[in-house]
């Protein structure tokens, strides 16, 4: 009953997700979501009114993107802003430098687990989405924001821990 009446509120749907998120591709991405949950739901609890059940739960869905969009642009931020300092001249010492960071960071991702590895290296390499990740993954999206996370904040103590090693480094050549 709930996919019959997706079928006969879709373009309603469609508008209404629309509206909430600023972008039709992504209203209908969203759309597209709540219609293969409804495709892979065994039972649903006991629904009185099927147009305002679905209606909810695309709400909940676009507030729940909205929400990983909003804390993934807060992580790239951060992220960007520890990596990308400024962009003076590449002498042949920075350049053996930045060769040493990357595969202290290489060595670093290699401890983490493989899953955590795969959904990193989906979400900074491929370009990925936590949505796209989580369908190619089979896994929940919290998951794959905690892997992200998990990564993200490896890189930022593997980095601080280099740069760390660096200043020592500098204070043994003073003495």
């Amino acid at each position: 009953m709930l996919l019959q009446t997706y079928r006969e509120c879709e373009w309603e749907l469609l508008r209404f997700l629309a509206g909430r998120l600023g972008s039709s591709s992504l209203a209908s991405d969203i759309a597209q979501d709540l219609y293969v949950k409804l495709l892979n739901a065994n039972e649903h609890p006991p629904i009185r009114n099927y147009k305002a059940y679905l209606f909810s739960m695309a709400a909940n869905l676009a507030t729940d993107h909205l929400r990983v969009e909003a804390r993934r642009k807060e992580i790239l931020a951060e992220v960007d802003g520890l990596i990308w300092r400024g962009t003076d001249e590449l002498t042949p010492e920075r350049h053996a430098m930045a060769r040493a960071e990357f595969l202290h960071l290489q060595t670093e991702i290699g401890k983490l687990s493989p899953r955590c590895r795969r959904v990193f290296y989906l979400n900074r390499f491929e370009s990925k989405t936590q949505a796209e990740i989580a369908e190619m993954l089979g896994i929940g999206l919290t998951t794959v924001y905690k892997d992200l996370k998990q990564a993200i904040a490896a890189m930022i103590n593997a980095r601080r821990r280099f740069q760390e090693t660096l200043s020592l480094d500098k204070g043994h050549e003073k003495t």
